[in-house]
């Protein structure tokens, strides 16, 4: 009688072809994982681009609106152009654009890893919230103060529509309009009325905001918010740096400048910065402070952070954002709590113009600029911008060591983070022609 069974041979043959089918499922599920979050981190990096160039086109289309090109250049009586703080110190003309090129090169690259990559700084002045110009009322006989009319739908839009602003106290949560927006408890009596101070009335009044009031003869002036006077009939009266009163009274502003329009214009700028940067000034004190969420050092440099295991890391390697912050217009500071980040692991930002060198002429000449030469020509001659061009390369937090890099042939697709590992990022590169409609329309 035979026994049924396997032999040593057929166990070892069945062995051996289970093993290769298991190893190759394997391998095809390894390699589906890796292309699953390579994919995944390509989708991520292209969205951050999509978001952040969003946010670049609406301020930089509304570049001018309801301000001016360049405030030297228009009608008004004032003895002294309204000017700008630079960086660097000094003032420039009060325009639409300020132009810094590579201001942010050592925050983005402090190596000098990549060929080819650029991290400029461009500044935007704009009416940031409001699609109105608002009609004056009235001034006081020094010029100091201005009262809004409240009898026409603009005013309405502004000051009655929409989200209240909130706690106007100290100690309540959220009183972001506290501080040095120097809004206080004068406006919160008015928030349960329908003359109420709303929420985008009062970002848009903010103090270190710049008022554009141009008159029905077509004379403009310049001024900076100095702070909100005392309520009287549930009227908005804005007070503005005395030491620059409006000339009531005179052939510049007859009368109590009744019927002229005012529109409050932000300063805001586009910068790369290092989040965990202790620096203060433009760029501001560890904006980005984890360590008092935590607990811990979360700074790149922390040894507890950084396991490298052949030649790659655990921690994700230093991210240098895009921010967009408000800047006070009277001395350049950044604003309290303005800071907000457009983008992270940022590799390249470089900012380009279409200037119409003959502005103001019959004939214009469209010059495009770059670099250093820009920074000169947009800065005096901020009128003569008639497009921005922005390039914007966002990376993967993770260095791959199976991406090679090479300074010149992979410039922009690849980004070297630490030359210490093995690989590279990858890049994702946005390209955008930005019109500035706005600025062209004055053609000054």
């Amino acid at each position: 009688m035979r026994r049924s069974g396997f032999t040593l041979i057929e166990l070892m043959v069945a062995m051996v072809v289970g093993l290769t089918v298991i190893t190759s499922v394997y391998s095809l599920g390894s390699a589906m994982s890796r292309q699953f979050y390579e994919e995944q981190r390509v989708a991520i990096a292209q969205g951050t681009s999509r978001v952040a160039i969003m946010e670049l086109r609406r301020d930089i289309s509304r570049a001018g609106l309801y301000g001016s090109p360049n405030a030297s250049l228009e009608s008004t009586c004032d003895t002294v152009a309204p000017t700008l703080p630079q960086l660097g110190g000094g003032t420039g003309p009060m325009g639409a654009f300020q132009y810094y090129a590579d201001e942010d090169l050592t925050v983005l690259d402090p190596n000098s890893l990549n060929s080819n990559v650029h991290a400029d700084r461009l500044r935007i002045l704009t009416s940031l919230y409001l699609s109105d110009q608002l009609l004056v009322h009235s001034t006081s006989t020094d010029g100091t103060v201005i009262v809004l009319q409240t009898g026409n739908q603009a005013y309405r839009r502004t000051f009655s529509w929409g989200q209240v602003a909130g706690p106007f106290t100290s100690g309540a949560a959220p009183n972001y309009l506290t501080g040095a927006l120097d809004w206080n408890s004068a406006w919160s009596g008015e928030t349960a009325s329908w003359k109420g101070i709303a929420q985008k009335g009062a970002r848009a009044f903010q103090t270190g905001s710049v008022l554009h009031i141009e008159t029905p003869e077509g004379r403009h002036f310049f001024r900076s918010v100095f702070g909100k006077m005392g309520n009287t009939q549930d009227e908005v009266r804005i007070q503005i740096d005395t030491n620059f009163p409006l000339p009531v009274g005179t052939a510049c502003l007859p009368g109590a400048a009744e019927g002229a329009t005012i529109a409050p214009l932000q300063w805001v700028e586009y910068a790369v910065v290092d989040p965990f940067a202790t620096g203060t000034g433009d760029v501001g004190a560890d904006f980005m402070d984890w360590e008092s969420i935590f607990f811990i050092d979360t700074s790149p440099g922390n040894p507890a952070l950084s396991l490298r295991d052949a030649g790659a890391s655990s921690f994700e390697a230093p991210n240098r954002v895009l921010v967009r912050r408000a800047i006070d217009a009277a001395t350049g500071d950044v604003r309290l709590n303005s800071t907000q980040v457009v983008a992270e692991f940022v590799t390249n930002f470089e900012v380009s113009f279409l200037l119409d060198t003959t502005s103001g002429t019959a004939a214009p000449t469209l010059d495009p600029s770059t670099g250093s030469s820009a920074e000169s020509d947009v800065n005096a001659n901020p009128q003569q911008v008639r497009a921005v061009i922005i390039e914007l390369g966002i990376r993967s937090p993770l260095e791959d060591p199976t991406v090679t890099y090479g300074a010149v042939s992979d410039a922009g697709t690849r980004f070297e983070v630490d030359d210490g590992q093995t690989g590279s990022a990858r890049v994702r590169q946005v390209r955008i022609e930005i019109p500035v409609m706005n600025v062209a329309r004055r053609n000054l």
